[in-house]
C-alpha cells in the first residue's frame, strides 16, 4: 500500500470515528423523540456520508454494510417500518459494530471485518420482518447473533500495526490561540505607530525591544495560522478513487484531472469539504457525463472528463468541479420538481433558479434508486455542508457542453498582506493580492465619458475607472475631482478584465487580521470583513472583485442611466 493511500485511509478513519459519535447521540435522541424527523434526516445524512467516503478510500466492505443501514433508515423515513424499541436497539448495536470496525482498522489497515448476522438483521428490519423481541421471524433462514453485536475477524497473517502518536487539541483552544495572536498583532501595530510618532524621544533600548517583539509576533502569526492550514491534496486524491470506482460501476470511460492540490485551507473547512465533493463528483460521473454511446453520437470523445481544481481568490477558497457532459437541462429539472411536489405546478422559475432546485431535499432525476444515486439526498448534503461553512455554490452550465460547480468558501479569520487607502476621508483595507499595480493617471489619459463612466488609458490599454466611494456606495458621485488628482489601483479579475479604482492616497502596506462582520453586515456585497489598524480604530476590508462586478451589473447600469436622465431633466 502506497504511503499517500495509507494517509488517506487514516484521515478517513479519524473523521469517521467522530462522525459515529454524533450518530450514536442521534440514535439516543430518536429513542426519546421518535417523531423528530429532522433528527432522523440528520442520521440519514451521516450514514450516507459514511457510506460514500468509506467506498471512496477503498473500504468496500464497510461501505456495503453502511448501505444496509441506509436502506433501513430510508424505510423509517418513508414510514414503511415502525420505529420500535427493537429497531432502536438494532441501530445502536450497528453503531457499536461500526465503531469497533473503525477502531480495528486504526490499528491495522489490512484487517478483515464481517458480521453476517448483524447484516441479516438490517436486511430483515428494512423489510419490516424484525419482530418486537429484536429477532427475525421464525421462518427466516438468516442466522443472527444478538448476544454478539460486534463480530470482527482479522485478516489471516496481518500483523497489527502501531498507531501513530498524535496530540488531539480542541479546535476551540486553537481558535482562542489564533484570536490572541491576532490581538497581539494589533497591539504590535499600535506600538509601532506610536514609536514612529515619538521619534527620537523613544529610548534606544525600547526601539530594539520593539523590533525583536515584532519579529517574534510575525513568526508566531505564521506558526499559529499553519496549525489549521492543510493542503487539499489528500482530499483530492480520495476523489480519484471515487471517480474510478463510480465509472466502472456505471460502465463509463472517465478520465480524472486535478490541479491546485497544494492549495491550503483551514482544517475545519477541509474536514467538511470532503462530503460535498463526494456527492458532486459522483453526480458528475453519473448524471453529468453521458453513456459512451451517447457521447459518440454527439460527436464527443468516448472518454469523459472530470476536472477538480482549487485556488485562492479574493480571500476565498474556490473549489471547482467541472465535467464535459450534457449540462443541466432547466426544463427537465422543473418538470421533475413539479412531479415530486417540490414546487408549485404553475411555477415558472428562470434557468438560474431552476438549476438551484437540484439542491432541494428529495430531488433526483433518477427513476430508480441505485448504489450510486437516486435517493435525492446528495445535493442536499452539498448545500447543507457549504451553508454551514458560510459559503455558497455557484453553477455554470451549458447544454451539450458540461457543467461547473464552484464552491466558494470565505475566510473566517486570517492574516493577510494588504494596502490601506484613503478615499473621501475614509480608510479602507484592500488585499494586496487583488492589486496588479499602482498608477498615477494624467488628465490626458481619460479617453472619453459614456453615460458618466470614465475610460482611462494606462500605457495604451483602456479600462473603466471608478472612484472608491462610488464602488462602496454603488452609484456615481454627483461631483468629483479630476482623475489626475487620484492614485489608481489597477485590478485584474479572473477573466483578465482590468479596471482602475481611484483613491485619494495610499496610507500604508501592512499585514492585518480579518475579523468577521456582524450578522447585519455580513451579506453586503464587497465587504470581506474588518480590521483594527495601528491607531486602534477599525476599517472595512473590501473585495474589489465583487464591488466591480456589482458596479457592472445590468441593474446598477440601469440605475445610473436613470440618474443621468433625472439630472438632465432638472
Amino acid at each position: 500500500m502506497e504511503s499517500f493511500e495509507v494517509e488517506i485511509k487514516k484521515d478517513f478513519l479519524a473523521e469517521a470515528k467522530e462522525l459515529l459519535t454524533n450518530t450514536e447521540q442521534c440514535f439516543l435522541i430518536l429513542e426519546k423523540s421518535p417523531n423528530d424527523f429532522e433528527n432522523l434526516n440528520q442520521i440519514f445524512r451521516l450514514a450516507h456520508n459514511l457510506k460514500g467516503s468509506s467506498g471512496a478510500v477503498g473500504f468496500v466492505g464497510l461501505s456495503d454494510f453502511t448501505h444496509k443501514l441506509e436502506n433501513l433508515l430510508i424505510a423509517l423515513k418513508e414510514g414503511k417500518v415502525k420505529l420500535t424499541p427493537s429497531v432502536i436497539d438494532l441501530l445502536l448495536r450497528t453503531n457499536d459494530y461500526l465503531v469497533g470496525t473503525i477502531d480495528l482498522l486504526l490499528e491495522d489497515l489490512e484487517a478483515g471485518y464481517e458480521n453476517p448476522g448483524l447484516r441479516g438483521e438490517l436486511e430483515l428490519a428494512a423489510t419490516g420482518q424484525l419482530v418486537d423481541d429484536g429477532k427475525p421471524a421464525a421462518d427466516d433462514p438468516v442466522e443472527t447473533e444478538p448476544d454478539v453485536p460486534i463480530k470482527i475477524t482479522r485478516a489471516t497473517g496481518a500483523p497489527a500495526k502501531n498507531r501513530d502518536e498524535n496530540i488531539r487539541v480542541s479546535l476551540s483552544r486553537i481558535e482562542q490561540l489564533l484570536n490572541n495572536v491576532g490581538e497581539l498583532s494589533i497591539l504590535q501595530a499600535v506600538m509601532t505607530e506610536q514609536s514612529v510618532a515619538l521619534g527620537a524621544n523613544l529610548p534606544q533600548l525600547m526601539r530594539e525591544t520593539l523590533s525583536s517583539m515584532t519579529k517574534i509576533i510575525k513568526e508566531t502569526q505564521s506558526l499559529s495560522m499553519g496549525l489549521r492550514m492543510l493542503p487539499v491534496k489528500q482530499t483530492f486524491q480520495k476523489m480519484e478513487r471515487l471517480v474510478r470506482d463510480t465509472s466502472r460501476a456505471l460502465d463509463k470511460k472517465v478520465e480524472f484531472h486535478m490541479s491546485g492540490e497544494d492549495t491550503e485551507v483551514d482544517k475545519t473547512v477541509l474536514e467538511q469539504l470532503a462530503d460535498p465533493l463526494v456527492h458532486i463528483i459522483r453526480n458528475a460521473v453519473d448524471h453529468g457525463l453521458e453513456p459512451t454511446a451517447d457521447r459518440a453520437a454527439a460527436g464527443k470523445p468516448e472518454t469523459g472528463n472530470v476536472h477538480l481544481n482549487a485556488y485562492h481568490r479574493a480571500g476565498q477558497v474556490i473549489i471547482e468541479i467541472r465535467d464535459d457532459g450534457k449540462g443541466l437541462n432547466a426544463d427537465m429539472i422543473v418538470k421533475k420538481a413539479k412531479a415530486k411536489g417540490l414546487i408549485a405546478p404553475d411555477a415558472s422559475p428562470s434557468p438560474a433558479d431552476a438549476h438551484q432546485l437540484i439542491f432541494l431535499p428529495g430531488f433526483s432525476t433518477k427513476e430508480n434508486v441505485t448504489d450510486v444515486s437516486g435517493r435525492g439526498v446528495g445535493m442536499d448534503v452539498v448545500k447543507t455542508s457549504v451553508n454551514a461553512l458560510k459559503g455558497q455554490v455557484e453553477i455554470d452550465t451549458e447544454l451539450g457542453r458540461g457543467t461547473c460547480f464552484r464552491i466558494c468558501l470565505p475566510l473566517t479569520l486570517a492574516i493577510i498582506d494588504s494596502v490601506i487607502v484613503m478615499s473621501d476621508e475614509h480608510r479602507f483595507v484592500i488585499p494586496l493580492s487583488q492589486i496588479s499595480e499602482f498608477y498615477r493617471p494624467q488628465d490626458a489619459d481619460v479617453n472619453f465619458v459614456l453615460d458618466r463612466d470614465e475610460i482611462v488609458s494606462v500605457r495604451s490599454e483602456s479600462m473603466s475607472a471608478h472612484r472608491m466611494t462610488e464602488l462602496v456606495n454603488g452609484r456615481k458621485a454627483a461631483a468629483a475631482k479630476p482623475v489626475s488628482q487620484y492614485t489608481a489601483l489597477i485590478v485584474r479579475d479572473g477573466n483578465l478584465n482590468k479596471s482602475a479604482v481611484l483613491v485619494d492616497r495610499i496610507v500604508a502596506q501592512q499585514q492585518v487580521v480579518i475579523k468577521q462582520l456582524s450578522s447585519e453586515s455580513r451579506d453586503k456585497v464587497g465587504f470581506m470583513g474588518s480590521a483594527i489598524l495601528g491607531d486602534g480604530k477599525p476599517a472595512l476590508i473590501l473585495d474589489l472583485f465583487e464591488l466591480l462586478k456589482n458596479m457592472g451589473s445590468p441593474k446598477a447600469q440601469a440605475r445610473r442611466k436613470t440618474e443621468t436622465k433625472m439630472e438632465a431633466a432638472s
